[in-house]
């Protein structure tokens, strides 16, 4: 009778990496286990630097829990959970992530007050993602008063490439352009 527990089997794996190295085994399949192997060995040094306090690491690990890459399952409440530790390491990237999370409760709770504290802290630190959040938020009203002028100041940040950390997709910088345009014209209305 065959037990129902799975085990690591350490002398297989072993032998296939021996046999990958080695050129005995070649093709699709060995290098399907050298990207396999290349893979677990950067997460797991970024899994240590994160431990050991870098912030990017841990903003990185957050990504790919998110995501579903580098072998990570996706997992909201890991990709918030390591998005967390880099905002409260002051990493502007960690701290726009987190703000998001935060604002949209992913991963776990709504916190309005407190992400767009997190946003505020990132764009002030050089985040063009926090930067376009902010701005979104004071142009539409969504979570923030309506201020042009702070959504001017915001969004013109994002647009402009003032921000040292640059994580806005084209999709965000084009929404982020026309809702310049638009205040800029005086209308501060999108069509």
């Amino acid at each position: 009778m065959i037990g129902t527990e799975l085990l690591p089997a350490v002398q297989v794996r072993n032998t296939i990496e021996a046999l990958v190295e080695s050129g005995a085994i070649d093709g699709e399949i060995a290098e399907a286990w050298k990207q396999k192997l290349t893979t677990e060995t950067l997460v797991k040094e970024m899994r240590a630097k994160a431990e050991d306090g870098d912030a990017e690491a841990m903003w990185w690990l957050g990504v790919w829990y998110e995501y579903g890459e580098c072998g990570l399952t996706k997992d909201n409440a890991q990709a918030r959970a390591w998005y967390e530790r880099s905002a409260a390491a002051r990493d502007p990237r960690g701290l726009a992530t987190f703000g998001c999370f935060l604002l949209d409760g992913i991963g776990g709770p709504q916190d309005n007050v407190f992400g767009i504290m997190n946003l505020a802290q990132a764009a002030e630190l050089g985040s063009d993602y926090g930067a376009y959040i902010l701005g979104h938020a004071f142009f539409s009203g969504d979570g923030l008063p309506k201020d042009p002028v702070r959504a001017r100041y915001w969004l013109k940040k994002a647009v402009d490439g003032e921000c040292e950390f640059k994580l806005l997709f084209h999709d965000d910088r084009s929404a982020a352009e026309q809702m310049l345009e638009a205040l800029e014209s005086g209308g501060g209305v999108i069509s």
